[in-house]
């Protein structure tokens, strides 16, 4: 007899359920999407013990027939996808067929159907990968699919499910990730009996955003290349976190996990972000699905882009257009351009009303184009007829009142007093202007009468020997001297008032953190550091000429309301609050 043989289809269906049910949350994840595919309007999740003892999700969906419902619990069968060519062109989150009969291999599954058309429903009815027992019974429209025991039969797993509260958590993030995909559908999740979240349907991914993201102040931002369309809606740069866990990425409606697509979103905020951390929000990408793979990975959790470079690019370049915008002047309330942004996705929302969670992949899609080859098309922007504060005048519009222990401006605006940090303010302007002197590769140089020597240690000196006609662009004239020295003979004009010593001492700091990288990944950092030690300093005494000045300029660099290391640049006190608190 001989050694290659076909495994028992119990054993094959629990080997493939290693892939796709990792833990409560994979189960919930799974069903919930299937819920999804099938035109739900609303879905319940149950959840006991965190899910491990019993896991319940109820939609009101188009049901399905006993033959499909006995097709369903097979494996590699499926409603969604028919032939080959379907696979390049997926609109669905499930296109596998693998999910119900796992779960049904590792737990006691009872799933309950019925289809519109029908007076009684059809129960099912598997134990581990058992034998299937059906009968009729009666139902609502929709299904329901019980799951309880959840690796019962596989020991080993169901002892490396972790605590119930992080189980739990783990459920709550697969609620939450769906009712972002599909704000046009209710989530209700119930944990031990009692309803945990709800999040009800609405019309626009903006009120989802807000909605399932309540603590945050999140600033809407649209950008397009082609056919890619990128719909954000993000916190100020302040709010960000180590990590990309309170960022959340969405392709044609599909949530994704992806490091290059977190990171580009990340290195959208230039330098008020620093390495490793990321905003808080959620981000939407849609384009074309032959453009984008999604049969990458058992959970669907991986996507892969016919050209990941070029997508990188556009979502790094398109965003950080409009956050710059976004973050030019503080969030404040409703402004011009949230009221655009908003017409805008109400209009999609009405467009999109009926269509499933990737329709918008092909709105204004041109697929037989290069996606990236095309010009940037522009995002909404604020009607130039707006009154006061509107558009990229708000900084000149303040009446500047006067200065304040020679640290704050104080300006009087027509809804509030501003307060702003003249160094925060002077650091973003300086960073602007090195940053497009730095990009021409025009820096203008100011030669030092007698020459900074600079003691470092001789792997910093070879860092700057390493890195030479980089700083050089910077406007840097650096000279080693020894092993253990360097003699600064220019610096940037722009940062003159700078002293050399420090200025190279923090310059060499960034270089050696961005160690391994190209010295292009550290330019913003090190042109912040140069912006930081050249500009107008708490303490400066600043005439009234030279901060109605430094408001101009701030009118016309982006990012105005942040300095480049993520420091608020401007607050606010309304008038009302101000009235309020004096009892007026």
């Amino acid at each position: 007899m001989g050694k290659v043989r076909r495994l028992p289809t119990d054993l094959a269906n629990q080997i493939a359920a290693g892939e796709v049910v990792e833990r409560p949350a994979s189960v919930v994840k799974e069903l919930v999407e299937n819920a999804l595919d099938a035109g739900a309007t609303r879905v319940r999740v149950e959840i006991d013990h965190g899910g491990s003892d019993r896991i319940c999700v109820t939609d009101d969906g188009e049901g399905m027939d006993e033959d499909d419902a006995r097709l369903a619990l097979e494996r590699h069968a499926t409603s969604k996808i028919a032939r080959i060519e379907d696979l390049l062109a997926i609109g669905t989150f499930g296109f596998r067929g693998e999910a119900l009969p796992s779960i049904g291999s590792v737990a006691k599954l009872t799933l309950s159907s019925r289809t519109r058309e029908r007076d009684e429903g059809i129960e099912l009815v598997i134990e581990g990968g058992g034998e299937l027992r059906a009968k009729p019974c009666g139902c609502a429209t929709g299904t329901t699919v019980d799951v309880r025991e959840l690796f019962f039969n596989v020991p080993a797993r169901r002892k490396f499910l972790k605590s119930t509260g992080t189980e739990s958590a783990h459920v709550g993030e697969a609620v939450l990730l769906a009712a972002l995909a599909r704000p046009d559908v209710t989530f209700v999740l119930v944990r031990d009996g009692r309803v945990a979240r709800e999040y009800l349907r609405v019309a626009t991914r903006a009120e989802r955003a807000k909605q399932v993201i309540a603590d945050e102040e999140l600033v809407p931002c649209l950008g397009a290349r082609g056919p890619l369309r990128i719909e954000a809606h993000l916190a100020a740069p302040e709010k960000a976190r180590a990590g990309a866990v309170a960022l959340h990425l969405f392709v044609n409606g599909r949530p994704v996990k992806d490091r290059q697509l977190g990171r580009a979103v990340a290195q959208a905020y230039g330098s008020v972000l620093e390495p490793g951390r990321y905003p808080v929000g959620v981000v939407y990408f849609d384009l074309p699905p032959e453009n984008v793979d999604v049969n990458v990975h058992p959970q669907k959790a991986e996507v892969r882009f016919a050209d990941a470079r070029g997508m990188f690019d556009a979502v790094t370049r398109e965003l950080h257009i409009a956050l710059g915008k976004a973050f030019a002047v503080p969030a404040l309330g409703p402004t011009p351009y949230s009221r655009v942004f908003q017409g805008w996705a109400n209009a999609n929302a009405t467009a999109n009303a009926n269509a499933n969670a990737n329709a918008n992949a092909n709105a204004n899609a041109t697929p037989d184009l290069d996606p990236w080859s095309l010009a940037s098309a522009a995002p909404p922007s604020p009607d130039p007829n707006e009154p006061l504060f509107a558009g990229r005048s708000f900084y000149a519009r303040l009446r500047y009142i006067g200065q304040s222990r020679a640290t704050f401006l104080v300006c009087e605006g027509d809804d509030g007093l501003y307060v702003l940090d003249q160094h925060a303010a002077a650091e973003r302007v300086t960073f602007d202007r090195l940053r497009s002197a730095y990009a021409s590769r025009g820096v203008a140089s100011q030669r030092l009468l007698v020459a900074d020597l600079v003691t470092l240690v001789p792997a910093e000196v070879a860092a700057l020997e390493e890195h030479a006609d980089a700083i050089a662009a910077l406007g840097l004239d650096v000279r080693a001297v020894g092993t253990n020295a360097v003699a600064v003979h220019a610096v940037p004009a722009l940062v003159a008032r700078a002293t050399p010593t420090q200025l190279v001492r923090d310059i060499v700091a960034e270089v050696s953190r961005a160690a391994g990288r190209p010295f292009g990944a550290a330019a913003d950092l090190v042109l912040a550091t140069m912006a930081c030690h050249g500009s107008t300093r708490a303490g400066d005494i600043l005439a009234r000429e030279e901060a109605e000045a430094l408001l101009r300029a701030l009118d016309t660099v982006d990012f105005a309301g942040h300095c480049p290391h993520g420091r608020p640049v401007i607050t606010r006190i309304a008038w009302g609050e101000l009235e309020r608190r004096v009892g007026r």
